[in-house]
């Protein structure tokens, strides 16, 4: 079965998203750097020694890939899913007491404050109908 979080529990998963979305973003740049270097490597007309740096930024392109893809399923093991990578946008299927939903967060959002109706994941993302509880204390 599914797991389905309500929006106090989606909220809960803020930090590790955060440091999970760091990492993507980290690995990006570093990705960026390395292919960079690769290519600049590969157009030298030095060949002395470019083989072994060519090789050692390749498999450090490779590492990138492969640390990139474990945080990724990071993702996948709480049960969400990605919908882009530019932003990073992540899907956590939700539940309120209206039924399932999906809930859309994107990097560098302070809180969940977006989601789409099921079978709409696609659609652009519409901010969510609810009051967080510290504003119905207040309201109180």
């Amino acid at each position: 079965m599914e797991t389905r979080y309500n929006l106090a529990e989606a909220t809960r998963l803020l930090p590790l998203l955060r440091a999970i979305s760091a990492e993507i973003e980290d690995r990006r740049r570093e990705r960026r750097e390395l292919t960079k270097t690769l290519d600049e490597l590969n157009s030298s007309n030095t060949p002395e020694g470019l083989g072994d740096c060519i090789a050692d930024a390749e498999a450090e392109l490779f590492r990138n890939r492969e640390a990139t893809n474990q945080a990724l399923a990071e993702f996948e093991h709480l049960g969400l899913s990605v919908l882009r990578s530019s932003p990073l946008t992540i899907h956590i299927p939700g539940r309120t007491q209206r039924g399932p939903l999906v809930f859309c967060w994107q990097a560098g959002e302070d809180g969940i404050s977006h989601g789409h109706m099921l079978g709409e994941e696609d659609d652009p993302r519409r901010p969510l109908r609810v009051v967080p509880a510290a504003d119905k204390d207040a309201a109180a």
